[in-house]
């Protein structure tokens, strides 16, 4: 088992644990999910058992306060304060193996070495305390701009959360 950096031979599995792990709703399309491991190839990882996706994690450098629309393109930053965890899904297949603490602990070296003090996401499908347990913290102070691209991602379902 092992962290390896994404490519895009690896977005045909990606899709399959993307499809496994969410809501219609929240599937994002093969080229969006290309796109950015093509924009941000050194902060979007899998985690592989032999050669098979058990989970990946997407993120980016980006600015605290700053959300992400669903299926839309990672922007680039001049002065990213952060890295922000897009999408980190682990196959139904390999749950309870404490793949995803595993994930995060990884992001969080590769944030230090960016130089990123804090991380962002937006828990949905009633993550929100699995982050918690994470040291994530729920953001309730969303200026209007911010809240209505929180909202493309089902608001009922979905938080903004910090960990610095």
């Amino acid at each position: 088992m092992s962290i390896y950096t994404l490519s895009a031979k690896d977005v045909p599995q990606l899709m399959l644990v993307q499809k496994d792990c969410y809501n219609e709703e929240l599937v994002e399309s093969v080229a969006v999910m290309a796109a950015r491991i093509g924009a941000f190839q050194h902060s979007c990882w899998g985690y592989f058992v032999d050669q098979l996706m058990a989970g990946y994690l997407l993120a980016y450098p980006s600015v605290l306060g700053n959300i992400t629309p669903l299926a839309a393109d990672f922007p680039s930053y001049q002065k990213p304060d952060c890295l922000y965890l897009h999408d980190m899904a682990i196959s139904s297949h390999f749950r309870g193996q404490s793949l995803a603490p595993k994930l995060l602990l990884h992001a969080q070296k590769e944030a230090q070495k960016m130089g990123l003090n804090a991380m962002a996401l937006v828990a949905v499908q009633g993550a929100e305390a699995y982050w918690a347990k994470q040291g994530f913290v729920k953001v309730t102070d969303i200026c209007l701009k911010q809240q209505a691209i929180l909202d493309t991602y089902l608001p009922e379902i979905a938080c903004y959360m910090i960990k610095t």
